[in-house]
């Protein structure tokens, strides 16, 4: 995924790599949460489902049109006690593994990926004012990306990469994922299919 994001953020043109057909097929059970699962643990549902990921990018004019770029599969895993979504793009896959801490109210999450063959650390956690999910980067250190998601009330959901302008010091928008929902088929691949439009904010 950090992959096709320099790609982006350099060109503005999709990931070449989404052109290769990805060999991995859908599977339609969504699983379930683990019994007596606490509270927190639904903060995540909104990822639970099959997605068509629509890329844009920040312009001197605002978000540029968007793209397809990846699937992204989201199911309930380790028998109910994590959220597991899969990041499909071209020869890129990465999968995420997030597990709910309630006594810190913290997600703490695995990502790793085809493309760089890293392991990476990551925490989130629900601000109750806005209803976003910021998300930050552990391991490694030297992440400075402000991250965030926002949900849709048509059940989809975004993903915004907010970067500092070295010259204002102001926070601004750089990479922005939007998840419209798919119906699952089971036994698909996860080559992109023709997406829907893209998620718009609820009011």
């Amino acid at each position: 995924m950090a992959h096709c994001f320099k790609k982006l953020v350099a060109s503005g043109l999709l990931c070449t790599a989404l052109a290769a057909p990805a060999a991995a097929q859908v599977n339609c059970d969504m699983g379930e949460p683990a019994p007596n699962m606490p509270e927190g643990f639904s903060q995540f549902d909104f990822m639970i489902g099959d997605f068509v990921v629509m890329a844009r990018r920040m312009t001197a004019d605002g978000w540029s049109p968007s793209i397809p770029l990846a699937k992204w599969n989201g199911r309930y895993g380790l028998n109910g006690q994590a959220v597991m979504d899969w990041w499909h793009s071209g020869e890129d896959t990465g999968i995420n593994i997030r597990l709910y801490d309630p006594e810190s109210d913290l997600w703490k999450t695995a990502w790793t990926h085809t493309v760089d063959l890293q392991t990476k650390e990551l925490h989130q956690k629900l601000d109750p004012e806005t209803g976003r999910m910021s998300l930050w980067q552990v391991y490694p250190e030297g992440d400075t990306r402000q991250i965030y998601f926002e949900t849709y009330e048509n059940g989809g959901w975004a993903r915004i990469d907010n970067r500092k302008d070295e010259e204002t010091g102001e926070w601004r928008g750089s990479i922005k994922l939007e998840a419209v929902p798919t119906a699952c088929i089971a036994g698909q691949s996860h080559m992109m299919p023709e997406p829907e439009a893209p998620a718009k904010p609820a009011e």
